[in-house]
């Protein structure tokens, strides 16, 4: 039984361990139609790129990483290097944040993490405050607002990549209500042609886009790896979205890799993609005990 399909807990309390995240009624209905031929072109991506499992296990082991390294118990003992080595697997934030991280000391910095994963209060408040915690001093207001929202990013990969059943991704390229885009919007009937998408960006939107897109896709037989799968989907219509805007602009060159691998843009939203220097994976290994 898919993830979605499971009753929740209404009488949970708010927080971290009991977060209880209810898919809301989105107020613009997605399309089977758009989600049919963008399901067929990755099917035929990842034909040509050896299949789904070598990335599907790309973002479990991921999440792992993710797991061990926020575990409850031992999130005391959380450094700024496994801060850090977490970061380096967010694509939308690890340039900005990257030397943001280095002026807070790293017990603010933990205690920062920990409150958004394990503290008390409604969801949303948590990764605000998470966001807030983040020193601007000395940046100008648009160099701010782009650390915010790389903030946010952060906070939403910690709280999904940790509990990837219980937290859907509330990244800015799965929806993003200021600029209304995303790849929610690609799945949405009218495409650039509405300009008016009031999908709001609570965590139960985020839920219903995702259970909806997990209901198409097993529909289609896609069982294996649900939550990831998703994941997979999503990043592949937001990096197709992205193809098409910056055609002839260089913008995927330059932000997103060359154009000889289709499924490259993908891994880089994912940050399951090569590191940026030597040494190996992105993904360090971790001994889980």
């Amino acid at each position: 039984m898919l993830w979605f399909k499971k009753q929740p807990d209404q009488a949970a309390p708010a927080g971290g361990h009991h977060d209880v995240i209810v898919p809301v009624t989105l107020a613009v209905g997605m399309d089977a139609g758009i989600f049919r031929s963008k399901f067929a072109v990755l099917l035929e991506v990842l034909g040509e790129s050896g299949g789904a499992d070598v990335f599907l296990d790309a973002l479990a082991s991921k999440s792992r990483m993710f797991r061990e390294l926020l575990d409850p118990g031992r999130i005391e003992g959380l450094t700024r290097d496994g801060i850090e080595t977490l970061l380096e697997t967010v694509m939308p934030a690890r340039k900005r944040l990257g030397p943001v991280l280095v002026q807070m000391d790293e017990q603010g910095l933990t205690a920062a993490v920990r409150a958004l994963l394990y503290g008390t209060g409604a969801l949303e408040a948590r990764m605000q405050r998470f966001v807030d915690v983040l020193p601007a001093a000395g940046a100008d207001q648009k160099s701010e607002r782009k650390l915010r929202r790389a903030g946010w990013d952060f906070a939403a990969e910690l709280l999904h990549f940790r509990a990837p059943q219980r937290y859907p991704l509330m990244t800015r390229w799965v929806w993003d209500q200021s600029t209304m885009s995303g790849a929610v919007r690609e799945l949405l009937p009218g495409g650039d042609t509405n300009n008016d998408i009031a999908l709001g960006s609570a965590p139960g939107m985020y839920e219903a886009a995702r259970a909806w897109v997990a209901q198409q896709m097993a529909a289609q037989g896609v069982y294996r790896e649900p939550l990831f799968a998703v994941d997979l989907f999503l990043a592949h219509a937001y990096a197709d979205y992205m193809r098409a805007m910056s055609s002839g602009m260089g913008l995927m060159n330059s932000d997103f890799g060359g154009k000889a691998d289709p499924m490259e843009p993908v891994c880089k939203l994912l940050g399951i993609d090569e590191p940026r220097r030597s040494g190996g994976s992105r993904l360090k290994k971790v001994t889980l005990h």
